[in-house]
């Protein structure tokens, strides 16, 4: 007869999840895994398949969140500018911000899982329709002008949003990425010109 749980799988993944987060699958190490989940190294085997698999969960989890946070401000109806600065103007960074989950997960390529880049690969594509979607609307509705490529300016969107997640570790003040905000929504005005 098989041993009962004595863990919670999700309080599990919550802690890995923030040690994959703050040091990155390859700085995560076997035995700091062991020690922040409490779980013995032939329990984190026989759940989730070893580190590999522990990484795509809480990764997942991770993936669970932020979709969340970027539907709820940039899926607002009805579609359009305001949902853009929304979403920007509610980014925020603490003195122990270490980063996103999704770009640090981007940069470690050469390490984690073809899976775990694809399912971060498809997530960052789902931000980009949210912002092209927004932007359509835009144009529609004369925020922006006929002419404007869309593709084109979500794909500047996104790549703005990713950089200011790693300036963010930077800037805890949020000075310099407010600066930042304002200078990207200019350009989107720039269109409409």
């Amino acid at each position: 007869m098989g041993r009962n749980k004595t863990y919670d799988r999700d309080d599990v993944l919550e802690r890995a999840m923030e040690l994959f987060w703050r040091v990155g699958f390859e700085g995560a190490h076997l035995s700091s895994l062991v020690e922040v989940t409490g779980l013995n190294r032939f329990s984190l085997y026989k759940e989730f398949g070893g580190k590999e698999g522990l990484f795509e969960e809480a990764l997942l989890r991770y993936l669970s969140g932020a979709r969340d946070s970027y539907r709820d401000l940039l899926g607002k109806q009805p579609s359009g500018m305001q949902n853009i600065k929304s979403y920007f103007h509610a980014l925020n960074y603490s003195p122990d911000y270490h980063g996103c989950f999704i770009i640090n997960t981007l940069s470690e390529k050469h390490v984690v899982s073809d899976r775990a880049f694809t399912l971060v690969k498809k997530f960052t594509e789902e931000a980009k329709v949210l912002f092209k979607t927004n932007l359509d609307a835009a144009v529609e509705v004369g925020e922006l002008t006929k002419k404007t490529n869309t593709k084109a300016m979500s794909e500047y969107l996104l790549t703005v949003d990713q950089g200011l997640s790693i300036y963010g570790i930077g800037d805890p003040d949020n000075m310099v990425k407010d600066q930042i905000i304002e200078i990207a929504l200019g350009q989107l005005s720039a269109e409409k010109s």
